[in-house]
Order: structure tokens, then C-alpha cells, then sequence
């Protein structure tokens, strides 16, 4: 009680207490007699149920209840895998392969992920920043490289892309800026030349470093 959540001490704290939710359900026998896996991260928490949704939630629900908890129902919702969720950052989703036509389980960077990390470049790479392009890419680099190790195992060619183009034209314009040069410097400054600074790339799902 009253940790800030968001606080570095907050999932391990939840993990401890939130032991005990685990072991209950898995006592109770829940994932046979109701067909629900429980999949749990601090206080995130998924069911993955093969028979009725809501009586698998309204299990959970009692259980946290003993516990002295209440589940968030704003953010509480049953879906399908057809549709999709979000969990700690990722998508998943059941499709057909485009390749196999089986159906199989996709996934992605979800769009919140790539919403947050677009936000924390923009934070500090606005054209009239106080930088060098030396610690533009410095700064950019370090975001980058955690945000991408933590999702190069999953479908994430496209979401991956298309960081790299924003990357790309933050510090495009940054330098044109610099340079006092007009328009958006694609002339000035193409991929080739923004690489050869020092940028990351990441455009193919593997890291690669300025030599």
C-alpha cells in the first residue's frame, strides 16, 4: 500500500504479493476445470480461456477480492484472439498465414508502444534543441536500442520501418536546421549520409553500429 506505481521497487513488490494469486488459481485446479491459463506481469494479468470467458473472470475477480483487491473493469474486457490484445507492450493476434493459410498466433509492438517511443524522441530532438549532432545521435541511439531489443522478437519488420523513417527525418531536419539549409534536406542529408553520422539502423530488425 502506497507504492507509486511506475516506481522501479513496483513489480517486484506486486510479484510478492501477487504470488499468492497465482498459486491460488492453479490450487483450484482453474485451468482444467474452467479451461483458463493464467498469464501474469506485476499487476497486469491475462486469461487465456478455451471455455466461458466470464466465468473464468468472475474467479479471478473473487479471488482478488480475498485479497483485499479490485480489478480495474475500465480496463478489464473479453475478447477474442481473432481481435486481438494488448499485454506489456505487446499485440497479439490470431491470423491466417498469408504463406500456409493455417492460423497462427502474430506479434507486434502494439500501437501504444509505438506511440511512446515516437513521443520520447520528439521530447528531445526538436529542431531548435541545445545539442550537437554528436548527442543528437547519442541520445537517440540509447532510446532506440533498448526499445528495439525488447521487441526484435516478435513481427515488428513494419513498426520497425517506420521508426526508422521518423528517426530519419527528426534528425534530417535537425541538421537542415542547423545548416540553415531550406526545405527538408532530403538532397542535403540522405539515408546514406545520416548513417554515416552515426544513426541508428534498424530498418532490417537487426542493430546495426557505426563502424
Amino acid at each position: 500500500m502506497g507504492v507509486p506505481q511506475g516506481a522501479p521497487i513496483f513489480p517486484l513488490y506486486s510479484n510478492i504479493y501477487l504470488n499468492l494469486l497465482d498459486k491460488v488459481w492453479h490450487k483450484r485446479g482453474y485451468p482444467e476445470k474452467l479451461g483458463a491459463s493464467l498469464h501474469r506481469y506485476a499487476d497486469d494479468a491475462i486469461l487465456v480461456c478455451r471455455k466461458s470467458a466470464e466465468q473464468a473472470l468472475e474467479a479471478f475477480a473473487a479471488i482478488a477480492s480475498r485479497m483485499g483487491l479490485t480489478i480495474n473493469r475500465e480496463k478489464t474486457r473479453i475478447t477474442k484472439l481473432t481481435e486481438g490484445f494488448d499485454f506489456i507492450g505487446f499485440q497479439f493476434v490470431k491470423r491466417r498465414s498469408p504463406k500456409s493459410g493455417k492460423w497462427s498466433i502474430y506479434i507486434f509492438p502494439s500501437e501504444v508502444a509505438q506511440r511512446n517511443i515516437r513521443r520520447r524522441i520528439k521530447y528531445f530532438t526538436k529542431r531548435r534543441a541545445p545539442m550537437t549532432p554528436a548527442e543528437f545521435v547519442e541520445q537517440v541511439n540509447q532510446t532506440v536500442r533498448g526499445w528495439v531489443n525488447y521487441f526484435r522478437h516478435t513481427n515488428a519488420s513494419q513498426a520497425f520501418r517506420g521508426l526508422q523513417r521518423f528517426i530519419n527525418t527528426r534528425f534530417r531536419r535537425f541538421l537542415n536546421f542547423r545548416s540553415k539549409g531550406r526545405g527538408f534536406g532530403w538532397r542535403k542529408y540522405p539515408n546514406a549520409a545520416l548513417y554515416a553520422r552515426g544513426i541508428i539502423y534498424i530498418g532490417s530488425r537487426v542493430i546495426e553500429y557505426p563502424r
